[in-house]
């Protein structure tokens, strides 16, 4: 689980930080200083959930959340006792009071894991994509997904690049490779998803990365971390 912590405080960040290190499998993805910087954050990083300051001076909690178009389950962390109904009725998953103490940061944690494990399944119980909608010169087209030679993600957009070009999707990347066919399309990289059927040609670096060359004339990076799930697939 990747977690984004916002907070002003420096050395709040660096506690909450050291005392979310000891849990296995949860990860920092990165600490946002105040409230827009969090906003950017969280549309660049796609974070699982917040650890979120309130009181923050020119943007606070409440209104980074109502900045967001798609919300991380979300723990608000503050040295205040009075918003705790109102984080509530904003969804939060938690409250917690600062200083943080271990014992409920871990129930809060444990909490996150619940409730990602209920949306994890969730994904898991839909079927594959068959088709997705596109946007190019300001109409959208319908793509079938066996179609798409492979999607790439550019700053915060990302695309699906098919013979006839590459087209503006409203997703994630992360939202794709839950949602597509794992047998058919494999992530090579933190900013690429292939599909399997129109790769042609791989050249494994023996170092940290390497390239696979597609049906289609074009070269993606292929990073080493990727790297194992393609070749079980591949059987090389």
């Amino acid at each position: 689980m990747r977690v984004l912590i916002v907070d002003d405080e420096r050395r709040a960040r660096e506690r909450l930080a050291r005392l979310l290190g000891a849990f296995e499998g949860l990860t920092i993805a990165g600490e946002a200083g105040n409230g827009l910087e969090a906003i950017e954050q969280v549309q660049t990083l796609r974070p699982d959930a917040l650890f979120l300051d309130i009181q923050m001076p020119g943007m606070d909690g409440f209104e980074v959340l109502e900045n967001l178009p798609a919300r991380p389950h979300v723990v608000f962390v503050t040295a205040y006792d009075q918003y705790a109904l109102q984080a509530f009725a904003a969804n939060a998953l938690d409250y917690l009071l600062k200083p943080v103490e271990p014992e409920p940061l871990a129930r809060a944690v444990s909490r996150l894991r619940e409730r990602q494990s209920n949306v994890d399944a969730l994904l898991a119980s839909r079927p594959p994509l068959k088709r997705l909608v596109g946007k190019r010169l300001q109409r959208l087209h319908v793509l079938p997904v066996e179609t798409i030679a492979y999607f790439v993600a550019e700053d915060e957009l990302v695309f699906a690049a098919t013979a006839e070009g590459r087209f503006l999707l409203n997703s994630t990347l992360r939202d794709l490779e839950a949602r597509l066919d794992p047998d058919q399309f494999v992530r090579v990289h933190k900013s690429a998803i292939v599909n399997l059927a129109k790769v042609a040609e791989i050249d494994p670096d023996t170092r940290s990365s390497g390239s696979v060359r597609l049906a289609t004339g074009e070269t993606l990076e292929l990073s080493r971390r990727y790297a194992a799930r393609l070749r079980e697939l591949l059987g090389w």
